[in-house]
């Protein structure tokens, strides 16, 4: 038996515990089918054998995004980018740009203005947007979190008035008189996105292929896509029929959405399936809807809201498990999860369970999610955006301690996985494994190297039960691996983001990252 492909002289972060470095990998077509030492890998090489000598360089296995709204990072990709912007004047610069650029009735949307770097220190308004475009409407989303600010022609286009009602789980700032600003949090930001023109279908098709490619080039090679709407589920087969899906897809939709699934057509379940049901329990921290056994320490009458009732969640986890997908329950407070957590308690089936941005534990909780094998998928950036935005610390008083304690879970034995949250966080999985390496709030809670990559990997995996295929470099495994251009183990952790992807073996084929 010969290699496809022998890969030798190398730094090889194998992410299997039995065997966590190794120098040599051998692959045949599209499986691991030795690691060790050049020695180990020798007998394998023959005359048709791809050899390819690293020098040194460092490979991991292939990185899993476990949850990402693909389509919406296409939409980003065509939308006006704010990251540049040091103040509110600069933003409004290059609004009068792109105003100057669209028609006098068209829809601009941006992204990526992030009022910490802005010299005023304050958010845009309403007000801001009017000065330079006061005919198109505007939509400009921030770099991070679920908020954003509309112009006040993109307010009467979507009829938002001083008695506009707030939609459940979101937020609409006002002034002392009760005139909304421009700005919306979380569920509210919908008031606005949904009265904006949306691209022919054809477009939003091209956008999302070239979204795929810049997934493809960040060295995600399987991902968890969260569908939004009943036309992204065109978009996936069109792109998995164009080949054009450069990486492995689990499919995640609504509860709403789950019927619909069925017109999806895969040959290949490795590189197509639908594995989860997403089923919200709670709010966010930031709109204080997080649903929490003790109130708000800065909000003593607010306790959260509980989106479902105990009936209705096990009713929808049922329905999941009876289609033959995973129930992935979005919970932050501490209540939420509680609920949860009985719900997963009292259905005793098999499965493994997900809990999404599990936020506000305590021991009791931890304890639960080990025994009941439940695994939980967070975001490094939103953690970090929780502490330096949104000021936990005031929100939660002592509990902050028990915000994301991630190192306390992986210590328990309980699987911890991430994803990005893209295009509401950043794609990059290099930030957020800095993220995780640097964590400035409760230090105790910082995670190794390696553990922080096992979030990516083979806990990513073991989050959707795919551990024998996925997440390491192992004998038997799926040939998905990454070549990195720089060792994360020689750099400070602050520098791990710049690193950049050299290429990439998906299902055993060579694939190079052009940027």
């Amino acid at each position: 038996m010969s290699a496809t492909i022998a890969i030798i002289n190398a730094h090889i972060k194998t992410l299997n515990p039995h065997q966590p470095s190794a120098q040599a990998v051998a692959i045949e077509n599209n499986r691991i089918l030795k690691v060790g030492t050049r020695q180990d890998i020798e007998p394998l090489i023959g005359e048709k054998t791809l050899l390819m000598d690293l020098g040194g360089k460092t490979v991991l296995p292939g990185l899993i995004d476990t949850h990402i709204h693909v389509a919406d990072y296409g939409r980003c990709l065509m939308w006006l980018d704010l990251t540049t912007a040091k103040s509110i004047c600069e933003l409004q610069q290059l609004l009068k740009q792109k105003v100057d650029q669209t028609p006098s009735d068209g829809w601009i949307v941006g992204q990526g203005w992030n009022e910490t770097r802005f010299q005023e220190k304050r958010m845009p308004t309403a007000a801001d947007l009017d000065l330079v475009a006061p005919n198109n409407p505007v939509i400009l989303y921030r770099e991070a979190a679920m908020l954003c600010v509309a112009n006040t022609p993109a307010l009467k286009h979507a009829n938002v008035t001083p008695t506009t009602p707030t939609p459940l789980g979101g937020t609409i700032d006002k002034t002392p008189q009760g005139t909304p600003t421009g700005i919306f949090h979380n569920s509210a930001v919908t008031l606005i996105w949904q009265v904006v023109s949306k691209p022919a279908q054809a477009e939003l098709l091209s956008a999302t292929a070239l979204a795929c490619q810049k997934i493809f080039q960040a060295g995600i090679t399987s991902l968890h896509w969260f569908v939004l709407s009943e036309d992204e589920l065109a978009i996936i087969q069109s792109l998995y029929e164009q080949n054009q899906l450069l990486f492995r897809v689990n499919v995640v939709v609504p509860h709403a959405l789950l019927e619909k699934t069925r017109c999806l057509k895969s040959k290949n379940p490795d590189v197509l399936r639908v594995s989860g049901v997403f089923i919200v329990a709670d709010g966010y921290l930031d709109s204080k809807e997080a649903a929490l056994t003790q109130p708000y320490s800065d909000d003593p009458n607010n306790t959260g809201k509980l989106f479902l009732s105990k009936e209705t969640l096990s009713a929808s986890v049922m329905d999941a498990l009876s289609f033959g997908v995973q129930p992935i329950i979005h919970a932050m407070g501490d209540q939420a999860l509680d609920l949860a957590l009985s719900v997963i308690e009292q259905t005793k089936s098999p499965t493994r369970f997900r809990i999404e941005q599990a936020a506000v534990l305590n021991p009791d909780l931890i304890e639960r999610l080990k025994k009941q094998n439940t695994a939980i998928s967070i975001q490094p950036r939103v953690i970090s955006s929780e502490f330096s935005v949104w000021s936990v610390d005031q929100r939660l008083g002592p509990r902050a301690k028990w915000l994301h304690p991630l190192k306390t879970l992986l210590d328990a034995g309980v699987v911890v996985a991430a994803g990005s949250d893209c295009p509401m966080e950043p794609l990059n999985p290099m930030l957020g494994i800095q993220e995780l390496l640097l964590r400035p709030s409760y230090p105790e809670q910082r995670l190794s190297l390696d553990e922080a990559l096992s979030l990516y990997t083979i806990n990513a995996a073991r989050c959707a039960a795919e551990e024998t295929t996925k997440g390491s470099i192992q004998e038997g495994k799926l040939a998905d691996l990454i070549v990195l251009n720089t060792d994360p183990t020689t750099i400070e952790p602050h520098k791990i983001s710049e690193i950049t992807i050299d290429f990439v073996i998906l299902n055993g084929q060579i694939l190079v990252v052009t940027l």
